[in-house]
């Protein structure tokens, strides 16, 4: 190697001293590698702050003793430790200022604090890299002090302009793009400039932009922000002291935060910054990623000044990917402070945010299973084809996508492949919003992941992937399919459909090895997830059969192509009738899983069932001996019934149901088993099921008649009811013998009839109304009994049953002439014992139970109405009522301990719903004392923050309704007590919210979302218009709802001031009017009357007489003779003996008290209650 010249000797020498001319000196170099001590001195005026500060080249390493002086006189007034002495050092804080001020002009060129500034610029020129990080360290510290007081702000905009300088604003050049380990100089200058930016909420923010050349580099940002501490050393990272990266998010978070619209979007543009915001926010500390996605949320998403594409650049899929790794990597033993969220959930809020809402530039509008580029309208497609003359080739037009399906939302496709839905409860949340927001991603989700191993095995990521599936499938179904308006001309291709309702991953093969398997858990997942599929596939060809109807028939190929397709991935039936034959008796809610979905196989996909021989008589038989002899806990009892509902609705579709064959574990055959099940059952949904089916088998067989309504079957199952004493066995024997004997031989008991009609060849009878031929057989058997009769075996019970019978078979609407010779036929083969009871049979005297026993129907027949006729009937009998006294309705009092106003306090949210204590809060609003409706309404914004703070969307709905509560008392409550119409519905919504199964739910939801504060006088005709006037959103839930209402109704009129709101709005005319109309039941009809008493009780007598007509309306509903005329007349005597009868009396002229004796029948004083 050569020896170096002495000019080139000379320049490298020039280059590292830019000073060539000055020396420096050997003091000086010590001073650059050793810090100097702190003066520890007391600052005690403005004046030694200055001497302190001055600058001189020979004196730097007393500046720099000075500048520690400064920094430590400055934290003691951010941090004091004696908050007494804090105003005498910002007095000497603004001495010093003021005198740097009187060398201050306003003029552009003036530099404030000189001699900082010199140092500053000497440091930086002479890289006296110590004295630069002290003095940037001490500005950005002056300035953070300068900002926390408000008579301080003149300062520190002056020292802001001063910095943004060209003279000054060139060093922030050098010192930000200094080398990795210059911590001490990056950091200071970041803060520096983040004080500037945020001083006095971004006064100086554009003029910081506007020297972004020197600031605001793209480069040196995107490095300062990848510069993060490692794992080991993030521990020592402290709020005091944070990392190169901490100082440099804060730098851009508050550039984001107070630039305008133009500079955050130029900001926006640099992809290499944006990128490395999020690349290593999973090594910032959780409090800084926290800030990081709210600030960006809220200032950049939620900024409607920004464009939507500038949004969309910040969405990349290595963002996204980048938050979402927060998921994963969350510090436990990083402390948090209050009230603050982790960073894993507010990624996934923000996630949940942008992922989903097509306004933030990720989302874009998809078709749903429609693939992009066929959102042509369907009608256009068909007009261009006959223009053109092509042949319709039907379904193969559509296409066929089996590995790879085209979408429009490629960037949130990408991202939701890196997600782990098995691995995070939040990631499996993220990504079923993904999915429902944009259904087009659930084919292509699954396409891609056909790969991944669902072997059944109970490992943790099995189960989490398990659930995923479980919920993918019950997605709903997107409006229209995809389509904008309307059903297209042509069904979406069923590859991408089929992905919906049973996914790749659940194939025949993996399916049926979890039906197989000996774990209990992953064969009733396997039930479970095929019981959805098969539902949601009834809904999908459901909305294929309303598109077929207004479109091509297309959709009628697609439905078969798609049942194939279906049956082609889940198990064969074989293989779920072993899985139910393997299932334990004890292992209740599995049998019901199993069998809920044998049911399913016979109604979505018949001929698959079919092709199997599943006899279902000897489970049936089982079930309804379990149902007989069991004394299980009313848990296990109700599952039994759900699973003999199940197997009832089986029964109807098999073939193979030997309906009149005894089983040995059971006294009677399946038939008369359920029979008697009938007489006993209370539950609506089992009545209904059950009744289908017998009403089913005996049509089948042509055992009863099935033109009357109610049909003959009901009069069976109330000749069998008895209120005294339980009907005998023998009558369920003879009966069951009888019916076997039918099925056998019909056509002989048909002929037997025939017989009957021409006995009498001088008068032969013409059949001229319904009949039921099973009478044939009861004549015939009869006879065997009454003959074989002994003590021991007394034919009393039968003659009793058969009497019953043929008085309610007449009561339908049978034959009375046919039925009149059955009763001869009885008589002259019966004993001298039954005479009487068999001639007088159809005799009404003394029959008054045969109408309540008709009537006693829990259920509604939702295939042919036949029983809501007879539940428009009366259900009671008139010597009922008049032995019943009245309940005369008088509003509860309000209790003076007002126990709801803490009881919330004492248990979890859920909890203190289901015991009704956030109802009690709700009505302590209602108080006739002031102070405890205060006290309800702090309470209430309590309860409202411990609600929110939940985080559990279940109680999203649950704190909107509060919020309108207090909104609408906040005005009144002062003042007047909120009215029991407002109080009672809140109280009464809060229960219903939590079940969203409940028939008034979707209602009360349209009711919430109308506005913040509610018009107190408009619930009760809202909802009575809503409920009695409209139909409601199930197709059986119409009865129900009005039966709410109605409670609803009398629950809330308590006050004077509440009768007023019903008669300003009218609400009895409009009950009055639903009283006399036909789907008005006899319940219902009672609890009207319940609501009219409870209005006497409040003091509306009066108003019902005069406004109303009610007295008239009562002499009317006595003449239509429904079962109610002693409540009645007991109202009419209530409501005259409540008014203000000299009011009344001068109204009607003297005419009200002849009236009341005629409809009361004796003078009104003597009505008792």
């Amino acid at each position: 190697m050569s020896k170096r010249t002495a000019a080139e000797a000379d320049q490298k020498h020039d280059k590292q001293n830019r000073h060539s001319k000055r020396q420096r000196i050997e003091e000086l170099s010590a001073n650059k590698l050793t810090p100097l001590a702190s003066n520890q001195g007391e600052v005690s005026s403005g004046r030694q702050l200055q001497r302190l500060l001055i600058f001189e080249q020979g004196t730097t390493a007393e500046l720099r003793s000075g500048i520690q002086t400064f920094k430590t006189f400055l934290d003691s007034i951010l941090y004091p430790p004696d908050e007494s002495d804090a105003p005498r050092k910002r007095a000497i804080l603004r001495e010093y200022l003021d005198l740097q001020k009187q060398k201050w002009h306003a003029d552009e060129d003036t530099i404030f604090l000189p001699n900082l500034m010199q140092a500053w610029a000497y440091a930086a020129e002479t890289n006296y890299e110590q004295l630069l990080s002290a003095v940037t360290a001490v500005l950005a510290l002056l300035l953070k002090v300068l900002s926390r007081d408000l008579d301080f702000r003149e300062y520190g905009i002056s020292l802001g302009k001063t910095v943004l300088q060209y003279s000054q604003a060139k060093h922030f050049s050098s010192s930000l793009s200094a080398p990795n380990n210059k911590e001490f100089i990056i950091s200071p200058s970041l803060r520096l400039l983040t004080e500037v930016v945020s001083f006095d909420g971004g006064v100086l923010a554009k003029q910081v932009y506007s020297k972004r050349d020197f600031v605001l580099d793209a480069r040196t940002l995107a490095r300062n922000l990848s510069l993060w501490k490692d794992q080991s050393d993030r521990k020592f990272e402290t709020a005091r002291k944070p990392s190169i990266r901490t100082n440099a998010v804060r730098y851009l978070l508050h550039h984001l935060k107070y630039q305008d619209e133009g500079a955050k979007i130029d900001i926006l543009k640099q992809g290499n910054v944006v990128r490395a915001l999020f690349e290593h926010i999973w090594t910032d500390p959780p409090a800084l990623a926290v800030e990081i996605l709210d600030i960006v949320k809220k200032h950049v998403f939620l900024d409607k000044s920004i464009p939507r594409k500038s949004k969309a650049r910040v969405l990349t899929e290595r963002n996204l990917a980048s938050i979402a790794s927060l998921y994963k990597n969350q510090s436990a033993d990083e402390s948090l402070p209050e009230q603050q969220k982790l960073p894993s959930v507010a990624a996934h809020e923000f996630l949940l945010f942008v992922c989903t809402s097509p306004e933030m530039g990720i989302m874009l509008p998809c078709s749903g299973w429609y693939p992009p580029g066929t959102e042509k309208d369907g009608n256009q497609e068909v007009n261009s084809e006959r223009d053109h003359g092509i042949i319709d080739v039907g379904l193969d037009s559509i296409g066929r996508y089996d590995r790879k399906v085209p979408v429009r939302n490629t960037i949130l496709a990408e991202f939701a492949q890196t997600l782990r839905p098995y691995g995070s409860i939040m990631e499996q949340e993220l990504l079923l919003a993904i999915l429902k927001s944009s259904p087009e991603l659930v084919a292509d989700y699954f396409f891609r992941k056909a790969s991944f191993a669902f072997d059944p095995k109970l490992t943790a990521t099995w189960i989490g992937y398990s659930a995923f599936l479980f919920s993918a499938v019950q997605l709903p179904i997107p409006l229209f399919l995809g389509r904008q308006s309307a059903y297209g001309d042509s069904p979406p291709p069923t590859s991408i459909v089929i992905e919906s309702i049973l996914p790749q991953p659940l194939s025949q093969k993996v399916l049926t090895r979890c039906l197989n398997q000996n774990s209990d858990l992953v064969t009733f997942f396997a039930v479970r997830i095929l019981t959805v599929a098969f539902q949601k596939l009834q809904k999908v060809l459901a909305e294929f059969k309303r598109a077929l109807v207004e479109k091509s028939p297309l959709w009628e190929q697609a439905s078969k192509r798609l049942i194939t397709e279906f049956q082609l991935r889940c198990p064969q039936m074989s293989t779920i009738i072993t899985a139910f034959r393997n299932t334990s008796s004890g292992n209740l809610m599995q049998r019901e899983a199993v069998t809920r979905l044998l049911t399913l196989y016979y109604k979505v996909i018949p001929q698959a069932a079919l092709n199997e021989k599943f006899d279902v008589s000897l489970p049936l038989a089982t079930a309804l001996a379990f149902t007989e002899n069991s004394e299980e806990l009313s848990e296990d009892r109700e599952l039994r019934l759900f699973e003999l509902e199940n197997l009832v609705q089986i029964a109807r579709y098999s073939p193979n149901m030997r309906w009149w064959q005894k089983p040995e574990s059971l006294p009677h055959s399946p038939f008369i088993t359920l029979l008697k099940l009938m007489i006993t059952i209370t539950r609506e949904s089992s009545y209904v099921g059950i009744r289908d089916l017998l009403l089913s088998v005996v049509r089948d067989h042509g055992i009863f008649q099935q033109e009357t309504t109610p049909s003959s079957v009901d009069a069976l199952i109330a000749s069998l009811r008895n209120t005294n004493q339980p009907v005998s066995d023998e009558v369920f024997e003879f009966l069951d013998d009888c019916c076997g004997r039918f099925v056998k031989r019909p056509i002989k008991y048909q002929d037997d009839l025939d017989e009957m009609l021409v006995a009498n060849l001088e008068e032969p009878l013409n059949r001229t109304g319904p009949f039921s031929l099973i009478w044939m057989t009861l004549i015939e058997q009869w006879a065997y009994k009454a003959s074989v009769e002994s003590k021991a075996t007394s034919a009393a019970p039968l003659a009793i049953w058969l009497s019953r019978l043929l008085f309610l078979l007449k009561k339908v609407g049978e034959d009375e002439t046919l039925l009149l010779r059955v009763s001869e036929a009885l008589v002259q083969t019966s004993s001298k014992t039954h005479h009487a009871v068999l001639k007088n049979a159809l005799r009404p005297q003394g029959k008054e139970w045969a109408e309540e026993l008709l009537q006693i129907n829990p259920g509604k027949d939702s295939a042919d109405n036949e029983v809501e006729g007879a539940d428009k009937s009366p259900t009671a009998e008139q010597s009922e009522l008049n032995i019943l006294a009245v309940d005369l309705e008088i509003p509860p009092v309000e209790d003076e301990n007002h126990p709801g106003l803490n009881r919330w306090r004492q248990k979890e949210i859920e909890e203190s719903i289901e015991h009704g204590d956030i109802g009690g809060l709700l009505l302590c609003l209602c108080s006739r004392h002031v102070e405890i409706r205060l006290q309800a309404v702090t309470n209430l914004r309590q309860l409202i923050v411990k609600v929110e703070s939940a985080k559990n969307p279940e109680l999203d709905q649950l704190a909107l309704l509060l919020g309108e509560v207090v909104e609408t008392c906040r005005m009144m409550i002062d003042t007047t007590p909120l009215p029991y119409v407002a109080g009672v519905f809140a109280a009464r919504a809060v229960t219903i919210l939590a079940d969203p199964t409940h028939e008034v739910f979707p209602k009360l939801n349209k009711f919430l979302n109308k506005g913040p504060v509610w018009d107190v006088e408009k619930i009760p005709p809202y909802m009575a218009e809503n409920i009695i006037r409209k139909e409601p959103y199930e197709d059986d839930g119409y009865h129900r709802e009005v039966d709410w209402l109605l409670d609803y109704l009398i629950d809330c009129l308590r006050t004077a001031e509440d009768m007023e709101i019903f008669r300003a709005k009218s609400i009895f005319e409009r009950i009055l009017g639903f009283y006399a109309s036909p789907s008005c039941w006899f319940k219902m009809k009672e609890k009207i009357l319940r609501l009219l008493f409870r209005a006497a009780a409040v003091g509306g007598s009066t108003t019902l007489i005069t406004r109303s007509g009610l007295l008239s309306w009562i002499q009317a509903q006595i003449a239509v003779k429904d079962g109610h005329e002693t409540m009645l007349k007991k109202l009419a005597s209530r409501l005259y003996q409540t008014c203000d009868q000299a009011k009344v009396g001068e109204w009607s002229n003297g005419g009200v008290k002849h009236v009341l004796d005629g409809i009361c029948g004796n003078p009104v004083g003597n009505v008792q209650y």
